[in-house]
């Protein structure tokens, strides 16, 4: 009961301060290697530039995931469609063919 109720209390906080932090202690392992590798430091306007890159590049491809999945769909019901027409076609094409005469015979 106690534990459930720390872990209900706890774990917003937990993933809260583990995303902020996550991308502070990220960037400044970034920035430790470009110094290691005696790149130039970064600047504010390459990362806000690196930001809005990777942004819309995200936002591009969820607009691609939603065209594939609304065509998706779209095919889905297209597929059914012929699926029905197909069944129709063939349907019609085994009906037995009536004639005139009867199939038990003629009446005297």
């Amino acid at each position: 009961m106690v534990r459930q109720r720390f872990w209900t209390h706890f774990r917003p906080w937990f993933f809260a301060v583990s995303k902020v932090s996550g991308v502070i202690v990220g960037y400044q392992i970034f920035d430790q290697a470009c110094m290691y590798f005696h790149y130039a430091p970064l600047n504010i306007a390459d990362v806000v530039m690196a930001a809005t890159v990777a942004l819309f590049v995200i936002g591009t491809l969820c607009v691609i995931w939603v065209w594939g999945e609304w065509c998706w769909f779209r095919l889905r019901s297209l597929r059914g469609l012929c699926r029905e027409l197909k069944r129709e076609f063939v349907n019609h094409r085994r009906t037995p063919v009536r004639t005139a005469r009867s199939i038990t015979g003629t009446m005297v």
